[in-house]
């Protein structure tokens, strides 16, 4: 399906009250399956693209917000960011389009269930699957952050799919590094406050990726201990099984300073990498030789022995 510029699309024609039921079509193109979403200033409905048969997730501005000139440019924003990117843990967007008061989108349907609810069926997971999943975190961010910060990483936003794989969504907050980004509004706490690194809590029009990099900290410890980081709580006395690594993996994501934090999530995936090489080599308990069996005799060289001996035997009866 390509891709086209954010424009003006086909007349729109009246929606009903509440948005857009099953069997609706929008832009004279796209009928409504079902709702599958709904946000703080939009709506997600699944869809069939009706020229290709397709079946496609459509993000869609809720109506009061349409004139809403900041909304509508973090809409953009989001539309924007997404597409400069190619990765296959990041979500595809294809259309876009601004038609009358409607503003939206369609990407990629995503068969699969958000990672805040995965964990939730989970509780407190394995250090095996949460470096995968974190491993494949980074892959995408280390991608993203050549043109973005994404600056809502949180596990609604991140799918986990049937398959296993993962998918980065709601670039919604992004902060693209090759526009001007000053319309973010002054005193505006962009995303969810518990994953926010502190410089975002109070600025959060100048942050840059490590921004991104606490988060990721906050999620890494809400794997494995079942709950978000509070306090002066630490991952190995919640979990006696877990390497010391984690810890200082945690505290290095959430250090205060963004200057000692890890530089990137390269740098991050690495650690990880390393962190479940210790848990593997501590959970190898060395085992004791197994004692060296006495060599059994063959069949053939059995027959042979006792054929020896059956000569000897003859032979004293032959003198």
């Amino acid at each position: 399906m390509e891709e086209t510029p954010l424009g003006p699309g086909p007349a729109e024609k009246p929606r009903r009250q509440g948005g857009y039921g099953k069997g609706d079509k929008i832009a004279d193109r796209y009928e409504v399956i079902k709702g599958i979403g709904r946000g703080g200033m939009g709506v997600v409905y699944l869809v069939n693209d009706t020229q290709n048969g397709q079946q496609l997730a459509l993000k869609s501005i809720l109506p009061q917000y349409a004139s809403h000139e900041y909304a509508v440019k973090r809409f953009i924003r989001e539309v924007n960011a997404v597409r400069k990117m190619n990765h296959p843990c990041i979500v595809k967007i294809f259309d876009a389009q601004k038609s009358d008061d409607l503003l939206y989108y369609t990407m990629e349907y995503l068969n699969g269930q958000s990672l805040y609810k995965w964990m939730q069926r989970r509780g407190q997971m394995g250090l095996g699957s949460t470096v995968r999943v974190m491993s494949l975190l980074c892959s995408a961010l280390e991608h993203a952050h050549q043109y973005t910060v994404h600056r809502d990483l949180s596990p609604d936003n991140v799918m986990v799919m049937k398959d296993g794989s993962i998918k980065l969504l709601d670039f919604g907050l992004a902060k693209l590094t090759t526009v001007e980004s000053s319309f973010t509004m002054i005193g505006t706490h962009l995303g969810k406050r518990e994953y926010n690194a502190p410089e975002q809590r109070a600025n959060a029009r100048d942050v840059d990726l490590r921004a991104d990099i606490y988060s990721l900290g906050v999620i890494f410890f809400e794997m494995l201990a079942g709950e978000r980081p509070e306090g002066e709580k630490h991952l190995v006395e919640m979990r006696p099984d877990l390497p010391s690594q984690c810890d200082a993996i945690v505290l290095k994501c959430m250090a205060e300073d963004p200057e000692h934090r890890y530089p990137n999530a390269l740098e991050l995936r690495k650690a990880l990498m390393h962190c479940y090489e210790v848990y593997k080599q501590q959970g190898e308990t060395p085992q004791q030789p197994a004692p060296i069996a006495k060599p059994k005799s063959k069949p053939r060289a059995l027959l042979n022995t006792y054929l020896s001996k059956a000569r000897a035997l003859l032979s004293r009866f032959k003198r």
